[in-house]
């Protein structure tokens, strides 16, 4: 006969899949965490895009949770990557932008103190391995890496024959062969190993495309948009601009990056390994390519700040969610899955309801910040956003800066600032504040501009 835990166990197991995967300490789900570098949300197949060729993502968006109005918090490479890791915006971590770090964070020690995700995951017994991209200042085996295989220590570099750190070591040797191929290839090794099936893991996967140079690329990547249009290249409903942009090497880039992911999927499958591993696919920023006249990101508008935002875990349902997910939500909802409570003052949200299907999740809106008002380059882009799926209202630091309040149901290119509309005025009123709240909840600095 079994016993009354048993009985409620087997209960649990059947009501909440998810959970049950996560407490079972057996059986902790293992992580692949892949981050793309600038690669804006509708430069997908499965975003709506005919003329891009992007099977692999495409299938694993359909297989897993589709987060179609996924934003990331700050829309820069390193602030970003350091809120993946303590869980927290850049006011509260203080790795403000590329350009300006609080004095405590440039250094090699870690982030004074902040739990990283990925060292709450190795206290709790799992191996963390590092491939790729870095950027941050921090050493990667002082924020929670226990094994720091191939790496690019700064923000990017060339697509063929870049130069590459290994294991606990800045020093750069020039590798040949493609970049994203290199990454790959020492990521499936870590896959293919004994240590990948003896612990459960995360493996945090890091390319730099599509950010640029963007080539080369595979005769047969690049064959495939020799002759596309302009039109074909774009993703629907692009705006005319004056500006020129690299559409054609940036859908090459994508395309490459997309069979790289094919190849880890493949091996996970191979080895056994799918069944009980969470794969993410986040882009760590958007990219303006001259839209409103912008080649870049950091700013606050939809181009910029929504990415790629795709979770595929055991015992979840395919899902296609307009939730405002933000990567502030990944750190504690992957702590969740592998059975660990995240620090009280982590403000991001477990997913894990919505990756079941679930729409009792009470998630409503995202919070974007670019936290630097300092820097000569960036230091008048300081702003602070709330979203949800059908507005947007953006503050910004300078006085002389009006704020921008949009309908992003009607107006999804962001032409109609409706700030000072009075038939909107309760949306806007009830977004700031939201946005009065979590300032004060996250003791935000921004709460003293314009005053």
């Amino acid at each position: 006969m079994l016993s009354r835990r048993a009985v409620l166990c087997a209960v649990i197991v059947l009501l909440c899949p998810l959970r049950a995967f996560a407490a079972d300490a057996a059986h902790r789900p293992n992580f692949v965490f892949i981050i793309s570098d600038d690669q804006r949300w509708d430069m997908l197949g499965v975003a709506g895009h005919p003329g891009l060729h992007t099977p692999y993502l495409d299938k694993l968006a359909k297989q897993g949770c589709n987060f179609r109005q996924g934003t990331i918090h700050v829309s820069q490479c390193s602030p970003s990557r350091c809120t993946l890791l303590t869980g927290l915006p850049p006011h509260q971590h203080r790795w403000y932008s590329n350009q300006y770090q609080h004095p405590d964070v440039i250094n090699a020690d870690g982030f004074k103190g902040l739990p990283t995700m990925t060292g709450l995951l190795r206290q709790a017994g799992y191996r963390t391995v590092l491939v790729g991209k870095w950027h941050p200042r921090p050493e990667p085996w002082n924020c929670g890496f226990s094994d720091v295989r191939l790496w690019l220590p700064g923000g990017g570099g060339p697509y063929t024959a870049p130069s590459l750190a290994r294991g606990k070591s800045r020093d750069l040797t020039k590798t040949p062969g493609l970049t994203q191929e290199l990454f790959t290839d020492d990521a499936l090794t870590f896959l293919q190993s004994k240590e990948a099936g003896e612990a459960p893991f995360l493996l945090w996967l890091a390319y730099t495309a599509p950010h640029g140079p963007y080539a080369p690329v595979p005769e047969r990547i690049s064959q495939r948009y020799a002759d596309k249009t302009l039109k074909e290249l774009q993703p629907p409903g692009f705006p005319a601009t004056t500006g020129k942009a690299p559409w054609r090497e940036y859908c090459g880039a994508i395309s490459h990056l997309d069979e790289q992911v094919g190849r880890v999927l493949q091996t996970l499958e191979e080895r056994k390994l799918a069944e009980r591993t969470v794969v993410v696919f986040l882009g760590d920023n958007g990219y303006m390519m001259q839209e409103r006249g912008l080649h870049g990101k950091v700013v606050p508008y939809e181009s910029s700040v929504r990415v790629p935002f795709i979770v595929r875990a055991p015992g979840g349902k395919p899902v296609v969610s307009d939730v405002p997910a933000s990567s502030l939500d990944l750190p504690p909802t992957l702590l969740h899955l592998a059975g660990i409570t995240p620090p009280k003052d982590w403000t991001g949200r477990d997913l894990t309801p919505v990756l079941q299907g679930k729409t009792d999740h009470g998630i409503r809106e995202a919070y974007c910040e670019f936290a630097d008002d300092q820097s000569k380059e960036f230091g008048d882009v300081a702003f602070r956003l709330v979203r949800t799926p059908t507005h947007k209202l953006i503050v910004w630091a300078r006085a002389n800066k009006p704020d921008e309040f949009y309908d992003l149901a009607a107006d999804p290119r962001e032409q109609k600032n409706l700030a000072t509309d009075p038939a909107t005025a309760p949306i806007r009123d009830d977004l700031r504040q939201r946005l009065k709240t979590w300032m004060e909840r996250t003791a935000d600095p921004a709460q003293k501009w314009k005053k």
